[in-house]
């Protein structure tokens, strides 16, 4: 320092010290929250001088394709070596991706299996490191550094899902960006586990990351993954998973210097930036062949996590030429629960619907949303602030999944053979969520992987698949019940798929799978279930098929608690069903039956407490009169439906011991029907003045809008 520098002036104040109090009080901002430009901008950024002069350079467009396939082979390995190493639940089943990014933040490419759902909403997060921290002095960007992610209202889907970031430079030079995602579970919050049920604010939701450096030249620092530690129930999971995405990162960025060094990274940039245009253009040159018009579609859920609470989501897709906007007007408003999904994962949800259900031969990336225009209503359960708790976001964002997919559907049925028409897949999370000491004494939080069985929708031509996926991860599993009993103290009863589990109709929704654990050799352990579903059907059905079930909560106590329990099970068990509704109607075992809704914050239980809960089954397609007689009997035979359903619903008159048809008598019972849906038909005025309220039904809790639209001029 100089001698002005040290020298104390008047009051012992020196230039460095006036300097120093002089950008502590003017230095802005205060803290770094939430780009709101980058986070309400859902479109892929504008193509770069640096980007042209590489598409330039491109004189074969076959090259691209081979290096776009190269790529994803590439991407692909990386996310099965983090499926294999990583340790969080989600993880080992197919909860994650792994993607590249343009230099300017866009997620080019990423995994074809593992979360589609991160395709668009990761983009923010470079996004924001690119804007934010490359010029900032103390942070920068350079090789080697390691970044990291999680607090969603900087992107991403909800606070579990942790994303970590690796620049990829080629001599001096950044190329792109590189991630994976990985949906760690545990992260801190007021309940055990990654969900927060009884968050009422964001400071109940656990550690919130916003994008920052934890690691310099491939090196995570320490004590920034200490500090990390110290705030969640399973610290060596947390250890675990960023030393294991940190590996497969570098996967990628290895195996990517070695295309470079082969080809060169001009035909890498040109491959990111065509794969985003060229799949942003093919969205909306699909989407021109379908008819013009406005489609709308309304669901429901029946629970906010702490109360039960009907809440409308609403959806309309206006289609004009290759121009297709999103509106929300008339869902219910955000709430102090953690079930409001932020815009940038409602957009995201409505490009999953595009990538899985509509135009899945494309390759995942943001070029999907960025093809769709969007009009979210400000301050919903679909466009919640940085104020509102979202560790849960999918609750909301699963039942917009089923309206954007019942809306979309009736714009793709004006249009046959462009996409296959299917009705709803199921769409909630009722599985089992917990925390504690487990039975080798190690603490542990986080979630088992049921949820991942989802059963699909119902095809025109065939039914749907069961047990088969979620919507949002489709090559995703559902592991085994051993695995369970070995990692966490739980005793696996039964994981079938009951009757009834699925939507009827002329083709059947795919079925799904009921699960019983009881907890067994820990006598300090929290379960948890976090779903709706118990009084309203998660999943809706598609031109006269039904909807899927409900799925209520299911808990038994045993009287004498485990050791009644074990000495049930000496005895082998006697009266046990393998199914919720037998339990309850028989109770095989002494003690209470309790069903109940299904959102349920941790608590802990007594060893021996059992819980049974169904994951839905997918929508049914069309008339179930209309279903083969054949097909009933063998669905009735398999045990996916009851003989309740075969002759109520499907009206199939059979021999109940031989279950052989009786084919007239089926005809004239389905004809009886038929005929009486006319006696109780009316007039579409009539019924319209005599099915419309101008309010919701009294006593029942109602979050939304109940607007009717205007009466169309005479």
């Amino acid at each position: 320092m100089s001698a002005t520098e040290t020298t104390p002036g008047a009051g012992g104040r020196t230039p460095a010290t006036d300097a120093f109090l002089t950008d502590l009080l003017t230095n802005q901002p205060v803290m770094y929250g939430p780009d709101p430009q980058i986070m309400a901008d859902h479109r892929i950024a504008p193509c770069t001088e640096r980007e042209r002069h590489a598409l330039g350079t491109v004189t074969d467009p076959n090259e691209i394709a081979i290096a776009q396939s190269r790529i994803e082979a590439i991407l692909e390995s990386a996310k099965d070596m983090l499926q294999q190493i990583s340790a969080a639940p989600a993880a080992k089943w197919g909860d994650l991706t792994a993607g590249v990014y343009s230099r300017e933040g866009d997620l080019a490419l990423c995994t074809s299996s593992g979360v589609n759902i991160f395709s668009a909403a990761a983009s923010p997060v470079p996004k924001f490191i690119n804007r934010h921290w490359s010029g900032e002095p103390t942070v920068g960007v350079r090789e080697g550094d390691v970044f990291y992610h999680n607090d969603a209202h900087y992107g991403g889907a909800h606070n579990p899902d942790h994303t970590l970031l690796l620049p990829l430079f080629w001599e001096g030079e950044q190329i792109a960006w590189l991630g994976t995602v990985i949906h760690e579970g545990e992260n801190g919050a007021i309940d055990p586990g990654g969900f927060a049920p009884r968050a009422t604010d964001p400071f109940g939701e656990g550690l919130r990351i916003p994008p920052m450096k934890i690691g310099e030249d491939y090196t995570l620092r320490r004590d920034v993954v200490n500090l990390f530690q110290n705030h969640v129930r399973d610290p060596l999971l947390w250890l675990i998973d960023i030393r294991s995405k940190l590996a497969a990162t570098r996967n990628i960025e290895q195996r990517l210097h070695d295309f470079m060094a082969e080809r060169s990274p001009e035909l890498l940039i040109a491959t990111l930036r065509s794969v985003l245009e060229t799949t942003q253009a093919e969205v909306r040159r699909r989407i021109g062949l379908w008819p013009d018009g406005i489609y709308r579609a309304v669901h429901f859920g029946d629970c906010t996590l702490q109360e039960e609470r009907l809440y409308k989501v609403a959806v309309e897709f206006e289609k004009r030429g290759e121009r297709l906007v999103m509106r929300t007007h008339g869902t219910a408003p955000a709430i102090d629960r953690a079930m409001n999904s932020q815009a940038h994962s409602t957009k995201s949800l409505v490009g999953n619907e595009f990538m899985n259900f509509l135009f899945a031969d494309l390759p995942r990336n943001a070029g999907f949303v960025s093809a769709i225009d969007f009009e979210l209503e400000p301050g919903t359960m679909l466009s919640a602030t940085k104020d509102h708790p979202t560790s849960l976001s999918m609750l909301s964002g699963f039942y917009l999944n089923t309206t954007v997919h019942t809306a979309l559907t009736k714009a793709l049925f004006s249009n046959p053979g462009v996409t296959e028409v299917i009705a709803p897949w199921y769409a909630m999370l009722p599985t089992l969520q917990y925390g504690g000491l487990t039975q080798h004494q190690q603490l542990t939080a986080n979630i088992s992987v049921e949820l991942n069985a989802m059963g699909g929708g119902a095809h025109p031509d065939r039914d749907g698949e069961h047990a088969a996926a979620p919507f949002f991860a489709t090559l995703a599993d559902w592991g085994e019940t051993e695995d369970r009993e070995t990692e966490i103290p739980v005793l696996g009863l039964w994981r079938q798929i009951p009757p009834d589990n699925h939507g009827f109709g002329r083709r059947r929704g795919g079925a799904s799978v009921e699960w019983a654990y009881a907890l067994w050799g820990s006598a300090l352990f929290a379960f948890m279930v976090t779903s709706t579903g118990a009084r309203f059907p998660v999943t809706g059905g598609l031109f006269g098929g039904y909807g899927g079930g409900c799925t209520p909560l299911t808990v038994v106590r045993p009287e004498g608690g485990i050791e009644a329990l074990r000495a049930w099970l000496a005895e082998g068990a006697p009266g046990l069903v393998y199914d919720a509704a037998a339990m309850v109607a028989d109770q095989p075992i002494p003690g209470t039956y309790e069903v109940t809704n299904p959102a349920r914050p941790a608590a802990p239980i007594p060893e021996g407490e059992i819980w049974i809960q169904r994951i839905g089954g997918g929508g049914g397609y069309g008339d179930p009169l209309e279903r083969d007689p054949a097909d009933v009997l063998t669905d009735l035979g398999q045990g996916l439906i009851s003989a309740e359903v075969a002759r109520g619903v499907y009206h199939v008159v059979f021999d109940a011991d031989t279950l052989v048809l009786d084919a007239p008598a089926t005809a004239a019972a389905r004809a009886a029907e038929r005929e009486a849906r006319l006696a109780r038909g009316l007039p579409y005025d009539d019924f319209i003045a005599a099915w419309r309220r101008d309010a919701p039904p009294e006593g029942v809790p109602y979050l939304g809008s109940w607007e009717w639209p205007p009466e169309p001029a005479a």
